[in-house]
């Protein structure tokens, strides 16, 4: 059999902590291949550049920065880098949760999302602001060794969180909610003209419901979640007598 293809990104850049980690960790399982950022580019979901030219520089063996976003990383890296699809494409790791919602702003987690498109198993790693890699490198490894084990559906990914301190162990979790403090902050630049900071200085407030995955890491878990692509409303398709009468039927006007 070939060796295990990997491809590493990340939305925190090429250089940053969390990606070396993960290549460190992931090299035990195959040959890896990181195409990164250039630079930051969190919260920047799954944006696809259709209208930007994309610049792609080789820094050193299996390890290239491209100019685009962190799916724009996983395209070019299945498309232009590798000579085959990757078997694994790992995003992270983050330098902050992706708790609940987040997955939905996260650039991490749309690389992985970007990662199964593309036919790969795919997992995305995010860890405590102030969390050590060096205590979270062992875990991963671990998830690595078995999630192979526990198989999942073609349209799903891991969404994989580390708390701040030694895990406990992993949970199995589902997505919990958060509230968010965003405001718009309107400035003028020296020439008086208005531009806004989008931001917020509060952070943010978790449910921690029992059973979800900001619940399990501030319990001192790793949290494993499984992820769709198919955001499809089940209990709503389940109710189609209802759905025919509302918009099938006869209208009072």
């Amino acid at each position: 059999m070939p060796e295990r293809l990997i491809l590493l990104t990340n939305d925190d850049g090429l250089w940053a902590p969390g990606l070396a980690a993960l290549a460190r960790v992931a090299s035990r399982f195959g040959r890896v291949v990181t195409v990164a950022p250039d630079r930051n580019r969190s919260a920047i979901s799954s944006a696809l550049s259709l209208h930007n030219i994309l610049r792609l520089h080789e820094i050193g063996p299996d390890r290239h920065a491209c100019d685009g976003t962190p799916v724009d990383c996983v395209l070019l890296g299945v498309c232009e880098v590798l000579d085959r699809r990757p078997d694994w494409v790992l995003s992270g790791i983050n330098h902050g949760f992706n708790l609940g919602e987040d997955v939905f702003y996260s650039g991490t987690v749309g690389a992985a999302f970007e990662g199964r498109l593309q036919g790969a198993r795919a997992a995305a790693f995010s860890i405590h602001p102030q969390g050590s890699l060096e205590q979270a490198e062992p875990w991963i490894g671990r998830f690595l060794e078995r999630w192979e084990a526990m198989d999942l559906p073609g349209n799903r990914i891991w969404n994989v969180n580390f708390p701040q301190g030694e895990p406990k162990g992993f949970r199995l979790t589902g997505q919990d909610s958060r509230a968010y403090h965003d405001l718009v902050e309107r400035r003028a630049d020296p020439r008086n003209t208005p531009y806004f900071w989008i931001g917020g200085d509060a952070g943010p407030t978790y449910v921690k419901a029992p059973g979800s995955d900001a619940g399990a890491v501030f319990e001192g878990f790793a949290s494993v979640t499984p992820l769709r692509l198919d955001l499809g409303c089940p209990e709503t398709l389940a109710r189609q007598a209802d759905f025919d009468s509302a918009f099938n039927g006869p209208t009072g006007a």
